[in-house]
């Protein structure tokens, strides 16, 4: 029971890593809110666990879902900044829109949802992670948006880690592979090609030769937010099969 008594909120908390980083939370003992658009589990919702419908885009839903927690648990100890969209497209055929909407899920919602949660993790001297990618640390054509968005998730979580540490906050970003979720099952369906190819193909990326498993994410993230990583802050941990050292 690592996290006993500890208040966490998890964005993006309804499904893939998400959502194994919320169960795995619950187990070790912790309180979870669950800041989703669309909450789907509502038959399990019990005393530990907290799920708000909220746009992590829109900062005054934000703030309304914070005080909400703070309402019931009278404090925040982690943050996971886990709301995020994929979106493949070559430039020529990207719109202004396609980008702000990959931008605004991405990045804006880490800064509108820290910005909100961080005067309470001052008083915990709490942790935050956020989810990047892989591809936040490599190219991949036609993922323009999308790369663009994880790099900055990474060097936003290092220059965050210097401005905080004052306070004894933790600030990381981890960079998973690719995860098999439904998500990414649906995008291969019938052996639909993407811009890396088939399904197999994506996964001949990767040297351990398959998929990762979202509790494999969700495991070192709760590494990240325990005393056992009590003296790493700024660092980008990949957990990627190996994809990047290819």
């Amino acid at each position: 029971m690592k996290f006993e008594d500890k208040v966490v909120v998890v964005t993006g908390g309804e499904s893939g890593i998400g959502r194994s980083t919320v169960k795995a939370f619950l187990d070790e003992g912790a309180k979870v809110a669950v800041f989703d658009y669309k909450i789907k589990h509502t038959s399990e919702i019990h005393e530990s666990y907290f799920p708000i419908e909220v746009d992590v885009c829109r900062i005054e839903q934000i703030h309304s879902a914070v005080q909400l927690v703070i309402q019931k648990w009278e404090k925040i100890d982690v943050l996971i900044n886990n709301a995020g969209i994929e979106f493949v497209s070559p430039i020529e055929e990207m719109t202004e829109e396609d980008w702000d909407r990959v931008m605004d899920t991405n990045l804006k919602s880490l800064f509108l949802v820290t910005k909100t949660v961080l005067p309470y993790l001052k008083k915990t001297k709490g942790v935050i992670v956020n989810t990047a990618s892989q591809l936040g640390m490599v190219g991949s054509s036609s993922f323009l948006a999308y790369t663009s968005s994880k790099a900055a998730v990474i060097n936003f979580s290092r220059s965050l880690a210097l401005e905080t540490a004052e306070y004894g906050i933790r600030v990381n970003s981890i960079c998973p592979g690719a995860i098999d979720t439904p998500l990414l099952q649906r995008q291969f369906a019938d052996g639909k090609k993407g811009p890396q190819g088939t399904l197999d193909d994506l996964i001949l990326m990767h040297p351990l030769g398959r998929l990762g498993k979202p509790e494999e994410i969700a495991g070192p993230i709760l590494f990240l937010c325990s005393d056992e990583a009590s003296f790493m802050t700024g660092s980008a941990l990949v957990v990627d099969g190996g994809y990047t050292i290819k």
